[in-house]
């Protein structure tokens, strides 16, 4: 043995004993082992003799480049251009030991350090060391920690984390992904951002962004970025939720992973589960887990209606007229509108005043209004809010505070240290407005205020908590917290968006009886929420930013622990000619707005719907007693699925954390055309299986069933086998459904009765 030698590194002093031998093994604990080889930078952990995590023999496991990220923001769509130059090549481990660390099991982690270098053409070397330990708040997984340290003439920005995978392990989760089933052979970054219009779908991306921006954004643009994957070996990894910087995780080559990180230190965890579900618990007892929904949700539709008092009753009395259960309505546009031109395509659109009170033109009595609702129908009223504070100096009718103005004057908004004031969001002409700064203590008790005041003083029952990826990363953007860097914060942000809302529990009385549901998210920003939706999509059947790719979306998010989602039925986002207004090149059918809430129905927690950004160039769901009853119909559908339903958020999402929606990889891991299935079929619970109808003008589905159990079509009873393929019947009305083998409980028992009475009825669009 060699005699001992001391070293130093970040604020600690390790006693490090160095041995002679080139491969080491030590107890993490909890039948935890870590090896290490420093000839072949080879590490394994495994768990009781079980490789859960190991590097590549012969290639460095760490690397680090120079260089800094070119991110352009553009009303929130971030173009992100990678940076890497002086790439390091070579890595050397010098030594292995033990040092003390008070957050493992037994107060120890093992530490490894060396050297990188190959760093450009400098000879100058990148100190690092990398532990891993048993932590103590949860011993059936290992947790690492990273830190690299530079010699003074380099600058180094970034690390690569690279470790082993197979070419038959597929990758899930990472948040809102949109476009792929496994993410195996993808490179997908960690940047929360406005989805982008069209996403790769064509000609929408294109028009999108002819004028030079990125508006259309691309297949991985999303408005939750997460960093964690579970895969079909389930195993999970994930970083901490402190760690929020850019980050890419890259599965191109077929056998490795790498992470690359924009930051010289980060931690995380890693572990191997028992199946893809129990993966999904692992992860939510560290993230924690989404806030019960409330009942009334389960009751029927949420209407989605603008327009005010008048135009609100008349669509919910003719909905009950048409036997449609209405739980609420969501009136978005409750703190009024003004119209916004906009000039590339010679239209006008309808846009919300962000001044978080109610229009007095639209809504004159809003507090009674919302009563009465509640009083004459049962029906609750949702309202809509964001991180965002407009100046509404010019608005008609007035207003009773400026909130814009106030946050101003006391820089409760997000700053732009240039101008020494509010950083003003570019969000189309008419609109000047900041975005709250929540590293602020004075903000956030002052909106809290705001909210409590001027929103919940009427008895809603929640609001969209809309936006929160906007957030600058300008070199110019400054908080509150001086100490916050904008391009670390920014990931963050949508995690404290939602904490925010959270923490009004103890204020607002009936806060236990409302949904806040979000489109942005971080990492454990899951534990303050209890919805969230899956975002806009085009009007359209596309794969990347239509119909489709709400599924697909879902599929995911409940592999990132975010168990309580739902379609906004219908769609958003509307595209129409830049040279000719009239010429619509993407708008709502009465047809799509039927299949997509026939998807809803089958598919997602809650049951709502919006008009779409350009109302008047779609159909909606009042337009005529023919897309109204059809719309009643699915709310019918889905209102019968709610004991099933409800069994499984009371039971499996709140104690497990276990998504409604499931991508059949999850009971299928080894199955490979299951594994790549991502919008086409997917399971409801344990007991339903479902292949939607998402295509236009179809009427049938070609359904693979996977695996060894039966699957019995409820509307005409023939049974399919695992394994099989099958083109099955699907009219307006009748999504594919089939329940799979014998469930030993009643649960269904209502929604089997509705496809009893309803199996006659013809559906006509």
């Amino acid at each position: 043995m060699l005699g001992s030698v001391l070293w130093a590194w970040s604020g600690f002093t390790v006693q490090s004993s160095l041995a002679a031998q080139s491969s080491w093994e030590t107890d993490l604990s909890n039948g935890f082992t870590l090896t290490v080889n420093s000839e072949t930078n080879h590490l394994l952990v495994a768990h009781e003799e079980n490789t859960i995590w190991e590097t590549v023999s012969g290639q460095p496991f760490l690397s680090a480049s120079s260089g800094v990220d070119e991110i352009v923001d553009s009303s929130g769509n971030f173009e992100i251009t990678d940076i890497d130059t002086n790439k390091c090549t070579s890595q050397k481990i010098s030594s292995v030991s033990k040092e003390s660390w008070p957050r493992s099991v037994n107060e120890q982690a093992a530490v490894i350090q060396g050297s990188l270098s190959g760093c450009g053409n400098s000879t100058a070397e990148i100190d690092f060391v990398i532990n891993f330990y048993v932590p103590v708040e949860f011993t059936d997984r290992v947790a690492f920690h990273i830190d690299l340290n530079p010699q003074s003439s380099l600058d180094a920005s970034k690390l690569f984390l690279t470790y082993r995978s197979s070419a038959s392990e597929d990758f899930y989760g990472l948040g809102g992904q949109a476009s792929f089933a496994s993410l195996k052979n993808q490179s997908v970054p960690i940047f929360t951002r406005e989805g982008g219009v069209g996403r790769g779908d064509q000609p929408v991306t294109y028009l999108e962004n002819e004028d030079g921006g990125f508006a259309g954004g691309d297949k991985f643009t999303t408005y939750s970025a997460i960093p964690q994957y579970i895969s079909s070996f389930s195993r999970v990894f994930y970083l901490s939720e402190e760690r929020t910087a850019y980050a890419t995780f890259d599965f191109t080559d077929l056998e490795i992973v790498t992470v690359r990180y924009t930051e010289l230190a980060v931690d995380g965890y890693f572990l191997q589960a028992s199946d893809i579900l129990d993966g999904i618990t692992k992860l939510t007892d560290y993230t924690g887990r989404m806030s019960e929904l409330p009942e009334w949700v389960d009751t029927g539709a949420i209407l989605g209606i603008q327009g005010g008092q008048t135009k609100v009753n008349k669509i919910v009395d003719q909905g009950l007229n048409l036997s449609c259960p209405v739980a609420g309505v969501w009136l978005q546009d409750w703190s009024g509108t003004h119209l916004q031109s906009v000039a590339a395509f010679d239209v006008n659109i309808s846009r919300l005043w962000w001044n978080w009170e109610s229009d007095s033109t639209l809504y004159p009595t809003w507090a009674e209004f919302v009563q009465s609702l509640r009083d004459d129908h049962n029906v609750r009223t949702l309202a809509y809010i964001n991180p965002f504070l407009a100046n509404v100096s010019t608005k008609p009718d007035g207003y009773r505070r400026n909130l814009f103005l106030e946050a101003d004057e006391a820089k409760y908004t997000i700053q732009n240290s240039t101008i020494n004031s509010t950083a003003i969001i570019s969000s189309g002409p008419g609109i000047t407005a900041g975005i709250l700064d929540l590293t602020n203590p004075a903000t956030i008790s002052w909106f809290k205020d705001v909210l409590i005041e001027q929103v919940w003083s009427a008895n809603i029952s929640g609001y969209m908590g809309d936006f929160g990826e906007y957030t600058p990363v300008l070199s110019d953007t400054s908080f509150s917290n001086k100490s916050v860097d904008a391009r670390l914060y920014h990931n963050e942000y949508p995690r404290d968006w939602a904490k925010l809302h959270h923490s009004l529990a103890s204020n607002v009385s009936n806060f236990s009886e409302a949904i806040i549901w979000h489109r942005s998210s971080s990492l454990a920003a899951n534990r303050y929420m209890n919805l969230y939706w899956v975002g806009d999509q085009n009007v359209d059947w596309g794969v990347n930013d239509g119909i489709k790719s709400a599924v697909t979306l879902a599929g995911h998010m409940g592999l990132s622990g975010y168990a309580h989602g739902h379609v906004e039925i219908g769609g958003y986002t509307t595209i129409v000619s830049e040279e000719d207004s009239s010429l619509v090149i993407v708008n709502r059918t009465a047809e799509l707005l039927g299949r997509w809430g026939e998807l809803a129905a089958v598919s997602s927690a809650v049951f709502r719907s919006h008009e779409g950004n350009i109302p008047s160039f779609n159909t909606q769901f009042y337009t005529n007693t023919s897309t109204y009853s059809y719309f009643a119909y699915n709310a019918r559908l889905f209102r019968s699925l709610a004991p099933y339903r409800r069994n499984i958020l009371d039971t499996e999402s709140k104690t497990r954390g276990w998504p409604l929606l499931r991508m059949p990889v999850i009971y299928h891991p080894t199955d490979v055309r299951a594994k790549n299935i991502s919008y086409e079929s997917f399971f409801l619970g344990a007991d339903l299986y479902v292949a939607p109808v998402l295509d236009e003008g179809r009427q049938y589905v070609e359904v693979y069933f996977p695996g060894q159990e039966t699957y019995t079509h409820v509307w005409s009873g023939v049974e399919y086998h695992g394994g099989s393929v099958a083109n099955v019947s699907a009219p307006y009305g009748k999504p594919a459904v089939f329940v799979v083998g014998h469930p030993e409980h009643d649960l269904l028992k209502d929604f089997l009765a509705f496809v009893s009475k309803e199996n006659g009825t013809v559906i006509n669009v």
